[in-house]
């Protein structure tokens, strides 16, 4: 839910950079909202935070960063490229090391089951 609110309120403030009229905001704000709440939740339903276990860790990271970089803005211009790019590197690690982290572990589990079959029994 906090997440859901602090992308609206980040939208409030870019869609009055695009327009004054306060039907098209409130049209794209709500549609805006509706998809990030229905991705929400079917990414939870779907267990993908439970299989790609360090994507949320990187969302933190990501949000932290782009903190930090909302504080360095108020004294140097930092172009909007490096600004988007610095969460989407952070969510790309993430993500790259959850799917590295999903292969080591079908891995161990593929040769965790190799050895039991390769075993030779102790009665013979």
């Amino acid at each position: 839910e906090v997440l859901d609110a602090s992308f609206s309120f980040d939208g409030v403030i870019g869609a009055f950079a695009i327009t004054n009229d306060i039907v098209l905001m409130a049209l794209g704000l709500g549609i805006g909202a509706m998809y990030v709440r229905s991705l929400t939740v079917y990414l939870v339903r779907q267990g993908t935070l439970d299989d790609y276990v360090y994507l949320e860790h990187g969302a933190h990271y990501a949000i932290g960063a782009l903190a930090v970089i909302l504080m360095v803005t108020i004294q140097y211009q930092i172009n909007e490229v490096i600004t988007g790019l610095v969460g989407v590197v952070l969510i790309g690690a993430s993500f790259w090391s959850s799917v590295r982290r999903n292969r080591a572990l079908a891995a161990a589990e593929g040769d965790a089951g190799a050895d039991e079959k390769t075993e030779v029994p102790s009665g013979t």
